[in-house]
C-alpha cells in the first residue's frame, strides 16, 4: 500500500480544521456581564468575552536627546541612539574602562549593534570618561 501524498495530508488536516471552527462557531454564547472600571479621567477602557483591557496616560521623564559633548560623542550618538535613551546609558553604575568594553562588545555580539570593530575602543573612551575612570 502506497503512503498519502503530503498533498492528500494537508487537505485532510485543512478540512478537519474548518470542521472544527464551524461546530465552535456555531454554538451560542451566553452574555458574559463586564464588571464597572474605575480608572483615571484619561484611561480608555475596552470589555469583551468577560476581559476588561484598561490603558492609561502617562508621561516620560524628559530626557536629552544626544549625549553631552566629549571625545567621540558623534561616534556614540551614532551607535548608541538607536536602542538607549542618554539617561538609561549614563545612568549605569560606575564601571571600569574593561566592563565598559565588555559591555559594548555584548552589544555588538550579542545584539547586533551597528558598532565596527574598530569602533569599540572611541565609544569605551567616551563611556569611561563620562565616569571618570
Amino acid at each position: 500500500m502506497r503512503a498519502p501524498s503530503f498533498g492528500v495530508i494537508a487537505l485532510v488536516l485543512i478540512g478537519a480544521t474548518l470542521a472544527v471552527l464551524v461546530a465552535v462557531s456555531g454554538r451560542e454564547r451566553a452574555a458574559v456581564p463586564v464588571a464597572a472600571v474605575s480608572a483615571a479621567p484619561d484611561a480608555t477602557s475596552v470589555a469583551g468575552g468577560g476581559i476588561t483591557l484598561t490603558s492609561t496616560a502617562m508621561e516620560l521623564p524628559d530626557d536629552a536627546a544626544v549625549f553631552p559633548e566629549g571625545p567621540n560623542v558623534d561616534l556614540v550618538n551614532q551607535r548608541c541612539l538607536a536602542c538607549h535613551s542618554t539617561t538609561m546609558v549614563l545612568s549605569q553604575p560606575k564601571m571600569t574602562a574593561q566592563q565598559w568594553q565588555a559591555a559594548v562588545e555584548k552589544m555588538r555580539d550579542a545584539y547586533h549593534a551597528p558598532v565596527a570593530e574598530g569602533e569599540v575602543a572611541p565609544i569605551v573612551a567616551y563611556l569611561a570618561g563620562r565616569q571618570g575612570s
